[in-house]
């Protein structure tokens, strides 16, 4: 066995706590600005229409994932990647954005908020998403292999305690008759904003650790060529196939919260018991998939949250053929099973990208994977378009079936590191 996967880094101590702030606040940050909660209650303030509400979705992975391919390519062999990520870090000031744009009266303009919001959201995610790069590149070597589950765990737990707050904050502040909207949403952007900040000091305040020279072979066969390890890779390959069945769960994901408010008469208040249902459930699933990618590596991690993630829309399916009822009383339970999907995404599929990524090119790995990702991007619009064509009982069919199937294709994964033995468990 490697015994160099448990090494401590230079730094180790003060990364560690660097990256769980960051983590943490960034979650809670989002949290307040949920892409599957709160912004599609948001945009459906102007427009019932489908589409420009799966727009949201849409329009937060694309510009997240597809131009990392580039961004990858463009600091690869940078021996330095920090300068790269704080340039990332100023597109937050796009939920200050918005909220000044409501507090200013624009949301008396339908079409012109619609316009600037989504601006905003492009503002935001296209440099947060060429920062990432840079981010996983520092994680890797600042992290040793068999402490990021521990990482981002523990991250995890505490983003979940205070998303607990954060839910219940967004229902006081929606459910409030003093707080009318869009004075509501001007309060809920302007919180997104203050998380970030702790989030943006701690990224600062990280200590670069600096690249490890290789030379090996497998490195060699990957030192250019954009597609490269997507054509020479074959777990590469295998890893993107089920990452892109399973992220078929965000067809239905926008449509969660009007589904519940339109179908089933819940009161829009809903949407704080979702965003809190999420993060209780995100610091459950962040524990014990942290647990289980320590002890038993990603791929468990992996199989487990794409396992529950299926239980997500069939719950809805079942929700809605009943015309809400007990079920309707229950439908956050939907945004647990998003919890599950969600905490496997960093616990397990991007920790297993980089275990199989080389040192020396770690961030092509991490850009062209994200890349390939943004097929999805045009999942939920594709969504908003089967619904309006067809019913919510055919989406949330149609995305169950492919998210099982995906978690089916889990299987064939193999292990990117042996489990850890028990002498060696804590």
């Amino acid at each position: 066995m490697d015994k160099t996967l448990d090494l401590p880094t230079p730094n180790y101590r003060w990364n560690f706590v660097a990256f769980i702030l960051d983590y943490a606040f960034f979650t809670v940050a989002v949290s307040f600005a949920s892409p599957s909660s709160v912004l599609p209650a948001f945009v459906g303030q102007f427009t019932r229409s489908a589409p420009i509400i799966g727009l949201v979705s849409t329009v937060w992975n694309g510009c997240w994932l597809l131009p990392q391919v580039v961004a990858a390519r463009a600091i690869n062999d940078k021996p330095r990647k920090k300068p790269y990520l704080m340039i990332g870090l100023s597109g937050r000031i796009a939920f200050w954005i918005i909220a000044l744009a409501l507090w200013l009266g624009l949301a008396r303009h339908p079409s012109a908020m619609l316009l600037l919001f989504f601006v905003s959201l492009a503002l935001f995610t296209l440099p947060d998403g060429l920062a990432s790069v840079a981010w996983f590149d520092m994680l890797a070597r600042a992290i040793p292999v068999r402490r990021r589950g521990r990482l981002m765990g523990i991250a995890q737990v505490i983003s979940g305690l205070a998303g607990i707050g954060v839910g219940a904050i967004l229902s006081l502040i929606l459910d409030s008759p003093q707080i009318p909207f869009p004075t509501n949403y001007v309060i809920i952007f302007t919180l997104a904003g203050v998380a970030f900040i702790p989030s943006t000091v701690a990224l600062a305040l990280l200590r670069e650790v600096a690249p490890k020279r290789s030379n090996t072979s497998r490195d060699e066969r990957h030192d250019d060529g954009w597609f490269k390890p997507l054509r020479e890779d074959s777990l590469f390959r295998r890893l993107m196939a089920c990452r892109i069945l399973v992220g078929m769960v965000s067809l239905a994901t926008p449509f969660y919260v009007v589904h519940a408010t339109d179908v089933l008469n819940l009161s829009v208040a809903v949407v704080g018991s979702f965003v809190a249902a999420q993060q209780v459930a995100g610091l459950a699933f962040g524990a014990l998939l942290g647990l289980l990618s320590e002890r038993r590596g990603p791929i468990a991690a992996i199989r487990l949250g794409s396992a529950i993630a299926v239980a997500g829309p069939l719950f809805a399916l079942l929700a809605h053929l009943a015309d809400g009822g007990w079920l309707g009383r229950t439908y956050p339970f939907v945004y647990v099973a998003l919890a599950a999907y969600q905490s496997s995404t960093m616990l397990g599929f991007y920790n297993y990208l980089l275990e199989i990524a080389p040192d020396g090119v770690r961030p092509s790995y991490v850009g062209l994977g994200n890349t390939v990702l943004g097929v999805l991007t045009l999942a939920p619009t594709l969504g908003g378009w089967l619904l309006e064509a067809t019913s919510y009982t055919v989406l949330f069919g149609v995305t169950a079936g492919l998210t099982f199937l995906g978690t089916l294709t889990t299987l064939g994964l193999k292990p990117a590191m042996e489990p850890m033995p028990e002498e060696e468990k804590p």
